[in-house]
């Protein structure tokens, strides 16, 4: 019969010991532990992942796919409640979102500053009284051509600029007659965009870059315009809108 190796003092006793209590941790996991005055630190895209008695993963920071960093939070049905993502174009963004995934609040990835989401209106008030009444065939905001032969401040309000771009939607162009108006979008006393319409219309105009002025509050948003001809001209804002990059 072999003879079986046995240590041949304490020290290797103690070694041989600790060998196995190390061998026996890495088996069975880290079950519990506690870090005081220190870190943890992952490196060479190791990832952190928790998971929950039901296998639903509830918090992600790692590599995607594509071998960028994320963050996913999600809930116990497995719905995302917060996490990060990338545009088409590479860009990092972050979102809160609801049981569905839409989304409720995120930056804007590609301009690089201000908010992506919620999209925020600017209310307008008229500087001006209409030559319009209830009844009339143009029951919108309209003013007679010939007192605004010269830039006239027709609308106006107040915002705190937090998205990087602003649009407007309205009634432009002609309410009688044939007048040519233009109309001016100033944000912060910086005329942000322009348009010129001769023909009644409803639409939409912009996106005008606001991003040099995001953060100011109290900013000044106004709406200006000046005709030629003769009639009267339609201004009837139906909606102005802080917005994301498109």
């Amino acid at each position: 019969m072999g003879q079986v190796n046995q240590p041949s003092n304490l020290l290797d006793r103690i070694k041989r010991a600790e060998q196995q209590i190390q061998r026996l941790w890495k088996s069975v996991g880290l079950a519990s532990a506690t870090i005081s005055k220190g870190g943890l630190t992952l490196l060479q895209d190791a990832f952190l992942r928790m998971v929950d008695d039901n296998d639903t993963e509830i918090l992600y920071f790692g590599p995607g796919a594509d071998g960028k960093q994320y963050m996913r939070i999600r809930r116990e049905d497995g719905s995302m409640v917060m996490g990060t993502g990338r545009t088409s174009g590479g860009k990092d963004f972050w979102a809160l979102t609801d049981r569905t995934g839409r989304i409720l609040v995120s930056d804007d990835a590609v301009s690089g500053v201000g908010l992506a989401r919620p999209w925020l209106p600017i209310p307008l008030y008229p500087m001006f009284i209409s030559a319009g009444a209830v009844g009339d065939t143009y029951p919108y905001a309209n003013i007679d051509a010939a007192k605004i032969a010269a830039e006239t401040l027709l609308w106006e309000g107040r915002a705190s600029i937090s998205h990087p771009w602003i649009s407007i939607e309205g009634v432009w162009g002609s309410a009688t007659g044939s007048p040519t108006t233009t109309y001016r979008l100033k944000v912060g006393e910086t005329q942000v965009g322009s348009w010129t319409a001769t023909t009644n219309e409803v639409s939409r105009k912009g996106p005008f870059d606001v991003s040099a002025q995001v953060g100011n509050d109290w900013s000044r948003v106004q709406l200006t315009a000046s005709a030629s001809g003769t009639g009267s001209s339609a201004c009837q804002p139906l909606g102005c809108y802080l917005h994301q990059t498109t």
